[in-house]
């Protein structure tokens, strides 16, 4: 009856083993996809920003698009991300589009995040 107890107190720690590595590895994965989730979130906000401004006060050329874009990646702290966008004329409408990719390692693979958003100012 003894080594029944034993047994059952093992069996209760590698239990305990198992659920604080599986904790951890959530947290490890957590805390590297945060700020890329963050970051996404941040450029939606900062097209749909954009966007409302431009049904206010329309750009009328490239360079007013380009400066609005600008102004907000300077606003948000994000001015080293100027390379993901681009802006498009056609059809009498601007499109800016987001386009990068951000690495998410999970301990035994690399997973590739693609961000793409685009926004069209008429």
């Amino acid at each position: 009856m003894n080594t029944n107890r034993i047994n059952k107190q093992n069996g209760s720690a590698v239990f305990n083993v198992i659920i604080l590595l599986l904790v951890a590895y959530g947290i490890f994965v957590g805390i590297q996809y945060a700020p890329i989730m963050i970051e996404s979130r941040t450029i939606d906000a900062m097209l749909n920003s954009i966007e409302q401004s431009n049904k206010t006060a329309p750009a009328e050329n490239m360079q007013a698009v380009e400066n609005m874009l600008n102004n907000q990646l300077y606003i948000n702290e994000m001015t080293h991300m100027r390379d993901s966008f681009d802006i498009d004329y056609m059809d009498r409408a601007y499109t800016i589009r987001a386009n990068y990719e951000r690495s998410l390692n999970l301990g035994f693979d690399q997973k590739t995040l693609k961000y793409q958003k685009s926004k069209t100012l008429r």
